[in-house]
C-alpha cells in the first residue's frame, strides 16, 4: 500500500500509535485478514478511538477492503464492532442456496459499476461484503454469480472500497492519486478518477 501511494506522488507513512497520526491530512485504513484481529489490533494499538475521531472531525479518510469494513457498525464475522463511522454492516456473502455466489472467496477481477453508468475494473478478494444503512452511500456495485452488492460507498470525506484500488491497474492508481492529492475532497469519485 505504501509503495502505490508513493507511486502516484504522495508522501505517505505508516502510523502504528496515535502520535504517528500527528500532521497527516488524510487516513487510510488498508486491510487484509480477518475482521476481529484487526479490530484487535487498532485497538492494542491505540489507533481505534483516533480513527473513530478522525472521521468525526470531517477529515478525508479511506478504507480499503477489510479496511472499508471496519469503517461500518459491525461485522457479521465473528459479531465483531465496527468502527461505526459508516452505519450498516459488513455481511457474509450468502449460501448458495440463499441466493449467494458460488465462488467465495470473491478473488480477482470484477467490474465496478458506477452508478452514474461508467464502469471500471477493480481487484477483489473478500469474503464479506459492505450492507450500508444509507443506501445513497453507494456509489458504485459488483455482481457475482447474480448477486450485487456495494463495491464503494462514500459519505462526507469518507470512501470505501471493497476491491483492492493498489491492485486495480490504472482506474485503482488514478483513484488513489486524487485521494491522495485531495482531487476527491468534495468531488464525486467518476470525476476525480477521471480528472
Amino acid at each position: 500500500m505504501l509503495r502505490a501511494f508513493a507511486a502516484v506522488g504522495a508522501d505517505v507513512r505508516l502510523a502504528r500509535h496515535p502520535d504517528g497520526l500527528r500532521g497527516a491530512e488524510r487516513l487510510v485504513l488498508p486491510g487484509v485478514g480477518a475482521a476481529g484481529s484487526a479490530a484487535r489490533e487498532l485497538q492494542r494499538r491505540g489507533l481505534w478511538q483516533p480513527a473513530r475521531d478522525w472521521a468525526a472531525e470531517g477529515k478525508p479518510l479511506l478504507g480499503i477492503c477489510l479496511g472499508a469494513q471496519l469503517l461500518l457498525d459491525r461485522s457479521d464475522e465473528d459479531e465483531t464492532p465496527g468502527l461505526g463511522v459508516i452505519g450498516g454492516v459488513c455481511r457474509r456473502f450468502p449460501s448458495v442456496s440463499d441466493g449467494g455466489p458460488r465462488m467465495v472467496p470473491h478473488i480477482g477481477w470484477n467490474a465496478v459499476e458506477m452508478m452514474s453508468g461508467v464502469q471500471a475494473d477493480g481487484y477483489f478478494v473478500h469474503s464479506y461484503w459492505l450492507d450500508p444503512v444509507d443506501h445513497a452511500a453507494v456509489v458504485a456495485t459488483t455482481e457475482l454469480d447474480g448477486f450485487r452488492f456495494p463495491s464503494l460507498l462514500r459519505t462526507g470525506a469518507i470512501t470505501a472500497t471493497q476491491f483492492h484500488p493498489e491492485k486495480s491497474g490504472g482506474f485503482g492508481r488514478a483513484l488513489l492519486a486524487a485521494f491522495a492529492t485531495g482531487l476527491l475532497d468534495g468531488r464525486s469519485v467518476v470525476a476525480a478518477a477521471k480528472a
